[in-house]
Formats: structure tokens, C-alpha cells, sequence
């Protein structure tokens, strides 16, 4: 048996669905864990339902504070050597924490590491497959499709390297981790889904362009040197700045952003497109247009 594993949920008012996320975690084939719950300060019955359940330890924040937060509260309150976080909307398959356990007692000097997800729609009861292996050859910063929810082990150790989620964000908070995360450690991947995520109808932070704005923002000042470097990662940060200023109503900024990629040398005629839709159509219209031909519900 390895080493005590953490398992981080952080909440907020989901009282009415994080049972499913608490259970899918005592089910677990493995059983050396401990479960930390971190309220971010909800409004609902979270505290009254959780509070003194038998093998939960239950942290509510005095003020909220993001996910960011309520992930570092958890593992600054973690016993265990590994840390692995679940979404208080999502399930673990019953076999996650095992397949990490057997992964950790082949390698164990593995720092990080990360399996598929399958994505539940509970409107339509569908369930697909996500499955994510990373060429080792290119960063983080040019392709990511994972998140902290969707099945991954970390040591904890790797904190004291990198620091702690950024608590300026609130939105992309996993991007910004993960980027730091892999620059640092290399990672293995398991060849199975470890987690289901619940595609529902209930308050997404990250569709809020504004809040994703400001982290994009952030992101690209932090990894200036590695983004400006690549011109096809300057490109992908460049872009999506223009649209995200675009779909907050910031028409100026987001030409700015054009501008920027015509003086480095990576335009692209989709980035044009976007300046056409956003300066010639209502802005409730192009987004629609943009989401849907890039395939996006962000």
C-alpha cells in the first residue's frame, strides 16, 4: 500500500449534488484516504449537511475566495503525500485512487499524473469518452486538455516547487497551475477514464468572458518568454484575447490584440474573420456565429 492520498473537493452551494461526489469517493476499491471538503464560504445547507460527517474533514472559508482558494486551503490542511482533486459536481470511477496506487508502486518517483475522463450529460443521459496523451515533445502551453477535476494525482511536495493556484483567478485556474506544474515535473498518464464530469445546467464561473479575460491576461504576462518565442502558442494566446475582449464588449482591445499579431508575423485569416463578425454584427449574434464554428461553449 503507498502513502496516505488527499482527496480535495472544493464547493460552493452545490449541497444538492456534492453527496454523489462524497460517495463516489468512500467507494473507492483503494482505501488509504482522507477527504477534505473546503466550503468557499456557500449560502446554502452545504455546511449544515457535511459538518461532523463520519470521515469528511470539512473546512468552510470566512469569506470567497475562488477555487483557487478553497484548492489551497485543502493542501495546506492535506496529511497525505499525494493530493488528488475532485469537482463537487463530478464522480470518481470506483476504481480511480487504485489504478494511481498501481501506477505509483511501478513508478514511484512519479510527480504527477492523469488518466481520461468520461463527460455525463445528464439532459440527454449520453456518456463519452475522453481521452487525452500528450506529445512529451510540446509544453503545456500549446495544447491542454485536462483540468485539475478531471483525474489527477499530484505529490504534494510539487507545491513547494511551483507555488500554489493563483487566487488572482477565477477562472482558467488549472491552465495557469498545469502550465506551471509540467515546466517543472514530468508526468505519467493512465490509459483509462478515472472520473465522470456532470455536464448540467447549474452556474458555470468560467462562462463569465470577463473573469476568463483577466486570467488569460494574467497567463500571458506570466509566460511571456516561452509564448513569445513560439510563434504558433503567440498566435493561440493572441487570439483568444482579441475574441475574449471581443465577446466582453471590449471591440477596441480586441483589435488591439489583431494589431499585435499582424506586428509579430502570426495572423491568420480565422483571427480576421473574428475582427469582421465582432465590428459588423451585434455582439450576441457573432458569438453565436464564433461558438459555433469553432466548435466552442466557452
Amino acid at each position: 500500500m503507498i502513502d496516505l492520498i488527499s482527496v480535495i473537493i472544493p464547493t460552493y452551494n452545490r449541497h444538492h449534488i456534492i453527496l454523489d461526489a462524497i460517495k463516489s469517493v468512500e467507494n473507492q476499491t483503494y482505501k488509504n484516504w482522507e477527504l477534505i471538503v473546503v466550503d468557499d464560504c456557500s449560502t446554502d445547507q452545504t455546511q449544515e449537511l457535511l459538518e461532523g460527517r463520519k470521515g469528511l474533514k470539512f473546512i468552510k472559508l470566512p469569506e470567497n475566495k475562488g477555487n483557487a482558494g478553497a484548492r489551497n486551503e485543502g493542501v495546506k490542511n492535506a496529511s497525505g503525500k499525494y493530493i488528488v482533486f475532485l469537482d463537487s459536481d463530478d464522480q470518481m470511477e470506483v476504481n480511480c485512487l487504485e489504478l494511481f496506487s498501481e501506477l505509483l508502486k511501478n513508478k514511484p518517483e512519479t510527480k504527477f499524473a492523469f488518466g481520461g475522463y468520461y463527460i455525463l450529460n445528464k439532459e440527454t443521459g449520453t456518456k463519452n469518452k475522453k481521452m487525452w496523451k500528450p506529445d512529451p515533445s510540446k509544453s503545456f502551453l500549446r495544447e491542454l486538455k485536462i483540468g485539475t477535476g478531471c483525474g489527477l494525482l499530484v505529490q504534494k511536495e510539487c507545491f513547494e516547487k511551483i507555488g500554489f493556484f493563483d487566487e488572482r483567478l477565477r477562472v482558467a485556474v488549472d491552465t495557469d497551475w498545469l502550465i506551471r506544474l509540467e515546466k517543472e515535473f514530468s508526468y505519467e498518464v493512465i490509459d483509462e477514464c478515472l472520473v465522470t464530469v456532470v455536464k448540467h445546467q447549474g452556474e458555470r464561473v468560467r462562462n463569465d468572458k470577463s473573469k476568463l479575460l483577466k486570467s488569460y491576461e494574467i497567463i500571458l504576462e506570466k509566460n511571456k518568454k516561452d509564448i513569445y518565442s513560439d510563434p504558433s502558442i503567440l498566435f493561440k494566446f493572441l487570439y483568444k484575447l482579441q475574441w475574449l475582449n471581443y465577446q466582453s464588449g471590449n471591440l477596441g482591445n480586441g483589435n488591439k490584440f489583431l494589431l499585435r499579431q499582424l506586428k509579430h508575423g502570426v495572423f491568420k485569416l480565422k483571427a480576421f474573420y473574428s475582427f469582421i463578425l465582432y465590428n459588423f454584427l451585434p455582439t450576441n449574434i457573432a458569438r453565436n456565429i464564433h461558438n459555433k464554428l469553432s466548435g466552442s461553449t466557452i
